[in-house]
């Protein structure tokens, strides 16, 4: 079912511009959008311009179509011209005139949602259509009646007051367009903190690498170091056994053999107990003992068990423990361990006749246990992973110093698991390094004849 709504005669530049504001008036009483209403009326103002440049005189319908909502707004714009001769190139767009002919045409295809075309020597009619929006309820032809009647008379400044109409659509595109702008310079904005993170991502990714490969070639020099470390003493510990296997072998042989095995087996023992150790730690499986026990005794323990070492290579190693006694919460035995190792450390890397000191003092509430040498040195680059699992520092061909780069790492997992920290600082190769231990003190007060525990 067709309900008219309103028809237009064009034949001057009056009713075109009526035309158009008509349109938007309809397209506005109907429901459209402020951009539907601009459509439909450049729409209806390019097809009845054509209607007067090429027929002279015609009209312009409104009509809505349907039973039921949605229904279909229908403009029929004709005229008893001459036809039009070249319909389907303008159609297809490959149509070029000098004077614009054809243009209105095209829009009307592109901007409306229904479009038919008949064209003859009698006249064109062209109808174009567009549902109304899904909010507009059903409109009956009573209802179109009323519409049709609300609207105002077009003024006698009908151009002008167009053109204050469009100067207003156009202010209100230009807003919408500086809207959309500063969307997309939002846009922009986010789209350079995402390309920002993921650079920072990346450059994780890629510092994730380098320590990964790192590691491998840490593992690789870990495993050479092993090999080469088990090598000799089962090859030494192999010959003895060797040689003890003829009849016969005087007593004095066999006893020179026996303890040649068995040092062998105690330094493999070593090397077995230290891989244990840094397993337990690394993973926290290491129980503490803990007790109250003072510092200088763990540093005299310390130095008895590295002094035979020390005394081997020529070293002066100096003491200063302080007058007072400093005590710490702890298990005896790992913190022992921790100073052995750091003056093993310090022996290994200092050359004959070095000197070696260690000391004690005491830092408001932390014990500070130092442990210093005029030896080799710490490169820059080996700074920053001289704690982790596997590192050592650069060791003589024949390495005689041994080891398997497990210490330090122990040294810093077993601190830490009292509550401390370690530092390490060096001036470079060539230049000595110092290793600084920090742990909480235990002091007991007595308040009230009651004994107090702090830490």
């Amino acid at each position: 079912m067709t309900e008219p709504i309103l028809t237009l005669r064009v034949d001057t530049d009056f009713d075109v511009t009526a035309a158009r504001q008509r349109a938007r008036q309809i397209a506005a009483a109907c429901g459209f959008g402020g951009l539907d209403q601009a459509r439909i009326g450049t729409v209806v103002s390019e097809l009845a311009r054509n209607i007067l440049h090429y027929a002279g005189v015609g009209s312009v319908s409104f009509s809505a179509c349907g039973t039921a909502a949605p229904q279909l707004l229908l403009i029929t714009v004709e005229d008893e011209g001459n036809g039009i001769a070249d319909v389907e190139l303008i159609l297809s767009g490959r149509y070029r005139s000098a004077t614009g002919m054809g243009l209105g045409i095209l829009s009307a295809q592109r901007l409306m949602d229904h479009f038919e075309i008949v064209s003859s020597a009698a006249g064109t009619r062209v109808i174009v259509g567009k549902p109304f929006p899904p909010r507009t309820g059903f409109i009956t032809a009573t209802g179109f009646d009323s519409m049709v009647a609300g609207f105002e008379a077009l003024p006698n400044q009908v151009a002008l007051s167009e053109a204050r109409h469009q100067n207003r659509e156009l202010t209100d595109a230009l807003n919408a367009l500086q809207a959309r702008q500063d969307d997309l310079l939002l846009a922009t904005t986010r789209l350079e903190e995402r390309n920002s993170h993921i650079e920072a991502l990346n450059d994780q990714l890629d510092q994730k690498a380098a320590a990964l490969q790192q590691a491998d070639r840490s593992k690789d020099q870990f495993l050479a170091t092993l090999s080469h470390e088990l090598r000799g003493p089962l090859s030494a510990a192999g010959m003895a056994a060797l040689l003890l296997q003829p009849a016969g072998v005087p007593s004095g042989r066999a006893n020179q053999m026996g303890e040649l095995i068995s040092r062998q087996v105690a330094h493999m023992s070593r090397l077995v107990e230290d891989l244990l150790d840094v397993s337990r730690v690394s993973r926290g499986l290491v129980q503490l003992d803990n007790e109250r026990v003072e510092l200088a005794e763990i540093v005299r323990a310390a130095v008895e068990q590295v002094q035979a070492a020390a005394d081997l290579k020529g070293h002066r190693l100096e003491q200063d423990l302080g007058d007072a006694s400093l005590f710490v919460l702890g298990d005896r035995t790992r913190l022992v361990q921790v100073a052995s190792n750091l003056l093993s450390n310090a022996v290994r890397y200092t050359e004959n006749g070095g000197d070696i000191g260690i000391t004690l003092e005491k830092r408001g509430p932390m014990a500070v246990l130092r442990v210093s040498d005029n030896g080799s040195g710490i490169t820059a680059e080996l700074m920053p992973r001289l704690f982790d699992l596997y590192v050592q520092a650069e060791v003589s061909s024949d390495r005689t110093g041994g080891g398997l780069g497990l210490g330090l790492a122990l040294v810093k997992n077993l601190v830490e698991a009292h509550k401390g920290t370690v530092l390490v600082s060096s001036a470079g190769h060539g230049c000595g390094s110092a290793f600084t231990v920090q742990l909480p003190l235990h002091v007991e007060l007595e308040q009230s004849g009651q004994l107090l525990v702090a830490l």
